[in-house]
């Protein structure tokens, strides 16, 4: 049966040749279509590394200076004692403190780490492969944003049962251990450095935001308060951050009369509480221009498949109605319907698995050209099975719909009056 269909391919092969070649650059334009497609999927449903829902950036602004104030400007006492008031409300889950550590939105807080036992001279060539994410936390963020360590507890929890400077991330910590545990270990700033740090916990992957692969990334650890007041002696108090998990979901007029309840209690020497941000606006303006990017995409892929759907479809129909003389003929000379259409079939699934070795060589070229996102997802077994897969069975859908539709009607017709064709 095999041998005939491809005899008659043969055959027929003037026509046959353009739907070939019809065929071999749809499935190569879908393919990387569909391609993409996965690769954005698979990196957006990842987990994030930490939980956004609930929490919220506090403002923290200075009262206009006077000549009283001038030696108060905003000083880390002040800032602390904000936080502690904030922390014992009763609607508030946990509070905690960052600097350059408010998710989804850009930092430049870039430094250079190796692990303890690591001699490598660090020269200009390979500085970029030893610097890693830098942000500094105190505990009760993690508990804001719910961070887990590699085993999926709270890293919380974690990091107040064991002592140390430094949370890594899991990459981290495969980079600079291998398969060996980091925590308790020790890393550096440079080769020949003195100065260590205590890896404290390592947290599971985090990810800069959905539509990103792993960012990888040390915490220092700030535990006591008077640490915090000797970081932000050294820097601007502006650039740190209170963050807030609420123990329920608040629409913005919520949390304006959370802050309106709350009074004096939300000013502290030359500070004050000038508003809240949900985390989750934040991530909407990064993500906005990706979004906006892929309704596009999804527009013009939504363009493409109906004008593929409507080409593919459209040839097959023609091409077995065009051959109603010779399927009545048949049909006359006593072939049953099934094997008529399971000839048509064959033919057209034939022609589509002809271009399979065509199809694979340009993916090929492509993936040695590094064209293919292999950044946010490796080329596996499984992204290539179900790309590669699934063009080829919504092609098969087509051409089986091309071909049924037409057939079907041609078969239910008198093979006396399909003889007239002939």
């Amino acid at each position: 049966m095999i041998r005939h269909i491809l005899t008659l391919i043969w055959n027929q092969r003037r026509s046959n040749v353009w739907i070939f070649l019809e065929l071999l650059l749809v499935a190569a334009i879908l393919w990387v279509v569909t391609d993409a497609l996965v690769v954005d999927l698979y990196t957006y449903h990842r987990p994030l590394g930490l939980d956004t829902r609930n929490t919220y950036v506090v403002n923290i602004n200075r009262h206009v200076e006077t000549a009283d104030s001038l030696q108060r400007a905003g000083t880390g006492e002040d800032m602390l004692t904000l936080v502690s008031r904030l922390r014992q409300c009763p609607e508030v889950e946990a509070a905690g403190i960052g600097m350059w550590a408010c998710p989804y939105v850009p930092a430049n807080a870039y430094r250079v780490f190796v692990s303890e036992t690591d001699t490598t001279v660090i020269t200009e060539e390979n500085t970029m492969s030893n610097v890693y994410h830098y942000l500094i936390a105190d505990i009760p963020y993690f508990q804001v944003f719910h961070f887990q360590t590699k085993q999926g507890q709270p890293l919380a929890e974690e990091l107040r049962q064991h002592p140390g400077d430094l949370v890594i991330s899991a990459d981290v910590e495969q980079k600079f251990f291998g398969k060996e545990s980091g925590q308790g270990k020790r890393v550096k700033n440079d080769p020949s450095s003195t100065n260590t740090y205590r890896i404290a916990a390592v947290s599971s992957v985090i990810r800069y935001d959905d539509f990103t692969t792993d960012d990888p990334r040390l915490y220092r650890v700030v535990r006591t308060d008077q640490d915090w007041v000797k970081y932000m002696k050294s820097y601007d108090i502006s650039q740190f951050q209170c963050f807030l998990r609420m123990k329920k979901a608040y629409t913005e007029e919520e949390m304006e009369r959370f802050l309106q309840s709350q009074g004096e209690r939300l000013e502290a020497g030359n500070l004050y509480v000038s508003s809240v941000q949900s985390v989750c606006d934040f991530r909407d303006s990064a993500l906005k221009e990706k979004f906006d990017a892929q309704k596009k995409q999804i527009a013009l892929t939504a363009f493409m498949l109906v004008n593929i759907f409507f080409g593919i479809v459209g040839t097959f129909w023609l091409r077995t109605q065009s051959r109603r003389a010779e399927i009545g003929l048949r049909a006359a000379m006593g072939a049953s319907k099934r094997r008529l259409c399971g000839q048509l079939y064959g033919e057209g699934f034939w022609l589509l698995l002809l271009t399979v070795p065509f199809v694979l060589l340009i993916l090929l070229n492509l993936l040695a050209l590094d064209i293919p996102d292999t950044y946010r997802l490796a080329y596996t077994g499984w992204r290539f099975a179900l790309a590669f897969g699934g063009t080829y069975v919504l092609l098969g859908l087509m051409i089986y719909l091309g071909i049924s539709i037409p057939a079907k009607q041609i078969l239910r017709m008198n093979p006396a009056d399909t003889l007239h064709y002939e």
